[in-house]
């Protein structure tokens, strides 16, 4: 059902939230139109994707993948990925993705709404912590550009540095940022 070439990246870019057809085009680069449009038609027949008319999202049977798709990810990146490079490219979407697989659950309950660029991002922090794409509302807001999230994510450098050096700006509680850094699993 789910082992056919795209099946799984189709999966891996819905684990955030519904899509349009034209999203999902976008974020799997080489895929074809007419395979795109007959994978989710067999993603949809067999009840691991649901679509509304405009969008499509996962059911309940294709969020039971999501621990599937991040082994993968952790496998490909225990072996084959070392610390991202500055000129690497990002796709924003799969980054969050990414962060959505590292956030440890704990705590008590959370909210930080992230903006990247124009891209909303919720972050609920606790026991059920997770990454959703879209606006909600939530105690601490986050506004920085891709070298912000990068050098939020990916180094050592104080928040209060980076507010210093523009790359981010935070209202609201500092601490639930501090913290929702301090949740990702590394390695």
């Amino acid at each position: 059902m789910v082992g056919d070439r795209w099946m799984l990246l189709i999966v891996r870019n819905l684990v955030l939230g519904p899509q349009t057809w034209t999203q999902l085009r976008e974020g799997l680069p080489g895929v074809a139109k007419n395979l795109l449009s007959e994978r989710l038609k067999l993603l949809t027949t067999d009840g691991v994707v649901d679509h509304d008319g405009e969008r499509y999202g996962l059911t309940e049977l294709g969020r039971e993948l999501e621990p599937i798709v991040f082994a993968l990810a952790d496998w490909g990146e225990r072996h084959f990925l070392g610390p991202p490079d500055e000129e690497d490219a990002f796709r924003l979407r799969y980054l969050m993705t990414s962060v959505r697989r590292k956030l440890v659950g704990e705590g008590k309950p959370a909210t930080l709404q992230l903006w990247v660029n124009d891209d909303a991002f919720w972050v609920r922090l606790g026991p059920n912590s997770t990454v959703e794409q879209g606006a909600m509302n939530a105690s601490t807001v986050t506004r920085c550009t891709m070298p912000g999230i990068r050098a939020l994510l990916f180094t050592s450098t104080s928040v209060d540095e980076l507010e210093e050096t523009d790359l981010l700006t935070i209202t609201g509680d500092r601490a639930v940022l501090e913290r929702f850094r301090g949740s990702l699993r590394r390695g």
